[in-house]
């Protein structure tokens, strides 16, 4: 064995165990509890094909929970798979990608690598894996343009962010494939395959008709809509969450600081691209992927860390595969050179890298003294207090984070029925007034003597604890605790006894 794969084989093992410790001390939020009870409570594949109609993903990463949940109810083991997967991205990072040893200890222990795409048990690691795969194969890219095509194809079935990278990058190797007029039987087929994918990846995409993910979207004005991803390059590269709060988690220091000092940087790192690759073809992959990426926030308008942190992978990989290209754009590279300009290339690249290092370490020490949804500390409370757990009443989506620590199905109030993972075609309100969320319970209480409401949304303010008042001439509540200490904002539950006032 050399040292070169000693050093793969010891640092992927540190990784791993400082993963397992991670997650260990990580609680699940909305998300990923989600995914796993979409998964847990799909009585079949088929059922599980359904009830993913309106997530806006395609299904390989539900799946693979699938055939866990066959095995078991708990969720750490959906935990344990995704580091297995991230150490997998980490040990084909260390093991091709064609970096110095610093870069590569920088990397997998930054932000994204560390946290974000490590901790939070969601589907984004596979569609790293199957880039990082394809991105290995491309030294010899002449012989592996079917390879290639396979893997962009399965990234393609992670998430449309990924679509879209993999889309640019595909393009890139065709487009020096035709020039080279290199397209054979290998190139033919890795097209087949990999349109083939983006077909699949569509299918699974797009929702039903009666989806209501756009009834926001389309009432936003369209320069806001531009606004949404432009600064998502800046975000994704100077990762800096607000740490002087415990709900660091989706934000930028700089952004809470000053958003027009924020904005004129976010304009200034598009031009990062251009001091850093001599290739054309690299430069036409970056900015055609950040394109797309921007595209991507325009029609969704979802914004949140993990989708800026694409942009950061679309560096990485350009970074990665410029070792490749040698097509240079002489006029660019003359300008740069004539002042000096490359001489930027590195510190910049280590400054993002050192950034993502810190953030990363701050990022995990936070989530692993403080609670990052606090569910499953509420549930191991009304367990240790032996506290009615027969009869578990929630909102809507706020059961959802209840039911894997419960390893069962919780009432949902707004459905009138028992559930477990989010109906994103649910038309209950965002923001329920306690007269509502009372008389939603006086309704439930009807059929029943008692229950324990667990709940995001509090009854009322003014309510005192262990004191039993009469909300209505039918029932009367208790409140019992609430949990307000977690990363995610808006996680804090509540709990309260009910009962009902007999006659």
């Amino acid at each position: 064995m050399t040292k070169e794969t000693k050093y793969v084989f010891c640092l992927t093992l540190i990784y791993f165990i400082v993963s397992l410790i991670g997650v260990m001390h990580h609680e699940l939020w909305l998300d990923e509890s989600h995914h796993w009870l979409l998964a847990r409570d799909s009585t079949s594949f088929l059922d599980l094909i359904q009830n993913t109609r309106y997530e806006g993903h395609p299904i390989l990463w539900n799946i693979l929970l699938f055939f866990i949940t066959r095995v078991t109810s708990n969720p750490l083991w959906m935990q344990i798979l995704h580091i297995l997967f991230s150490s997998a991205v980490v040990f084909i990072f260390l093991k091709k990608a064609p970096f110095s040893w610093v870069f590569k200890t920088l990397f997998i222990f930054g932000y994204f690598m560390l946290f974000e795409y490590n901790l939070i048990s969601r589907n984004y690691i596979l569609g790293i894996l199957f880039l990082f795969l394809a991105a290995s194969c491309f030294k010899n890219r002449k012989n592996n343009v079917a390879l290639i095509g396979i893997y962009l194809a399965l990234a393609s079935n992670i998430h449309l962010m990924f679509c879209v990278i993999a889309f640019a990058l595909f393009l890139t190797l065709l487009l020096e494939q035709y020039q080279n007029k290199q397209i054979g039987t290998s190139a033919t087929i890795g097209i087949g395959v990999f349109l083939l994918g983006l077909i699949l990846a569509a299918v699974q995409i797009i929702p039903p008709n009666d989806t209501l993910f756009f009834n926001k979207i389309d009432a936003i004005p369209f320069h806001e809509k531009l606004i949404k991803g432009f600064i998502s390059l800046f975000k994704g590269l100077v990762t800096l969450p607000d740490f002087r709060s415990i709900h660091f988690w989706n934000s930028n220091i700089f952004v809470n600081l000053s958003k027009p000092f924020a904005t004129v940087l976010g304009l200034l790192c598009y031009f990062i691209p251009l001091l850093f690759f001599k290739s054309r073809k690299m430069l036409f992959f970056v900015y055609t992927a950040l394109l797309g990426t921007q595209i991507f926030f325009f029609v969704t308008q979802r914004g949140a860390t993990r989708f800026d942190g694409m942009t950061f992978i679309i560096l990485i990989l350009a970074l990665w595969l410029e070792h490749y290209f040698t097509d240079e754009n002489k006029k660019l590279a003359s300008f740069i050179a004539a002042f000096k300009l490359n001489l930027l290339k590195k510190p910049i690249v280590y400054s993002i890298l050192t950034i993502q290092l810190f953030s990363g370490v701050c990022a995990y020490a936070v989530d692993f003294k403080e609670p990052f949804c606090s569910a499953k500390e509420t549930v191991k409370y009304i367990e240790n207090e032996n506290i009615n757990t027969e009869n578990i009443i929630s909102i809507t989506c706020d059961g959802t984070l209840i039911s894997p620590f419960l390893e069962k199905k919780v009432y949902f109030l707004c459905d009138e029925s028992l559930q477990s993972y989010c109906h994103w075609d649910s038309t209950c309100k965002a923001d329920l007034p306690p007269e509502e969320i009372i008389e939603m319970i006086s309704k439930y209480m009807r059929h029943h003597q008692n229950a324990t409401y667990i709940s995001t949304y509090p009854i009322a303010s003014n309510f005192q604890k262990d004191i039993w008042i009469n909300v209505t001439d039918e029932i009367s509540i208790c409140f019992l605790k609430n949990f307000e200490r977690s990363i995610v904002r808006n996680a804090d539950y509540f709990v309260y006894e009910v009962k009902r006032i007999k006659s």
